[in-house]
């Protein structure tokens, strides 16, 4: 864990570039250009050490990589892209490789074989997005914007679990939790998420999530703002100081993380955690400062 919050993601890279040996992260079906640049960044930038494993003849003459030197790196040579993913699954098993980034294989795909091989975690895979709070020196966690759809109670559960275990490395502590709904009032007929809100802020009373403190429902405006839940009257530890906002399903988590991104123009550092080991599966929307802040925090993480 960070000796004291985390504020910034400048920060966190810092404290990653600090170490003594960079963690090695394995591109999987590594004959992706964009893959292999943040690879090699990450490199440069002292973050982690790549190993490539792919099409490595193909890798090598793609056009954008024409200038990059690979000698001092590993290089796995599997042409299938499918081989070159249980190649790369085996590394992580086997300690010589501490996270994975995605190369030309598709996410689904991965998904399936990162579950097909679990070595730890949770149980269920989650994204996370972490991000710089807008008006406050400090970070907000956003899950699950990219791969539960419609997570039912037990998944929510999970999923609030894989965020809290990030947020307590970040150093928040205790990390809270705020289950975010349209309003703070409590619906069982006709608003799943508040009555899943309601249920899993008295799980929390219960002792289900440790230390974190887990509260809800909430709209987005009472997680994030004291003064938005003074006025609503809203009294809660968690009432506007969320660590994490934990969206009702993807669309709501999709719409959060792109609105943070594309419109307010923050970088988002996004994650797929709960296999053991963090995985970089970027988007093709995010930009190279979010790709960069990805590999850094999954350094961060791997590294602990």
């Amino acid at each position: 864990m960070a000796a004291g919050p985390v504020r910034s993601l400048d920060q966190m890279v810092e404290l990653v570039r600090s170490r003594k040996t960079p963690v090695r992260v394995v591109i999987a079906a590594c004959a992706e250009a964009n893959a292999v640049l943040a690879g090699l960044e990450a490199a440069r930038q002292g973050l982690a050490e790549p190993v490539f494993v792919g099409d490595v003849d193909r890798m090598r003459g793609l056009p954008e990589l024409a200038k990059e030197d690979f000698h001092a790196f590993e290089c796995l040579h599997e042409p299938d892209d499918k081989t070159a993913l249980a190649v790369s699954l085996d590394l992580l098993r086997d300690g010589r490789a501490r996270f994975l980034m995605k190369g030309s294989v598709k996410t689904d795909v991965l998904l399936r074989a990162v579950l097909g091989r679990k070595q730890g975690g949770t149980g269920l895979l989650s994204h996370i997005g972490l991000f710089p709070h807008p008006r406050e020196e400090r970070l907000l966690i956003v899950t699950d914007a990219g791969v539960n759809i419609a997570p039912s109670l037990t998944r929510k559960i999970d999923i609030i679990n894989n965020a809290v275990g990030v947020a307590a490395k970040l150093g928040m502590n205790p990390p809270k939790v705020a289950v975010l709904s349209a309003t703070e009032k409590v619906s069982y007929n006709d608003m799943t998420s508040s009555k899943d809100a309601d249920i899993l802020a008295k799980l929390c009373r219960m002792g289900m999530f440790g230390d974190a403190v887990v509260g809800g429902p909430f709209a987005l405006d009472i997680a994030v703002s004291v003064d938005k839940a003074r006025a609503k009257g809203v009294d809660h530890p968690v009432a506007g100081r969320a660590d994490v906002l934990c969206a009702p399903n993807i669309v709501t988590g999709n719409v959060l993380y792109k609105a943070v991104t594309s419109l307010m123009d923050l970088p988002m550092a996004g994650i797929v955690v709960g296999a053991g080991y963090p995985l970089v599966v970027p988007s093709r929307g995010d930009s190279d400062q979010s790709k960069f802040y990805a590999l850094a925090l999954a350094a961060f993480l791997a590294g602990m």
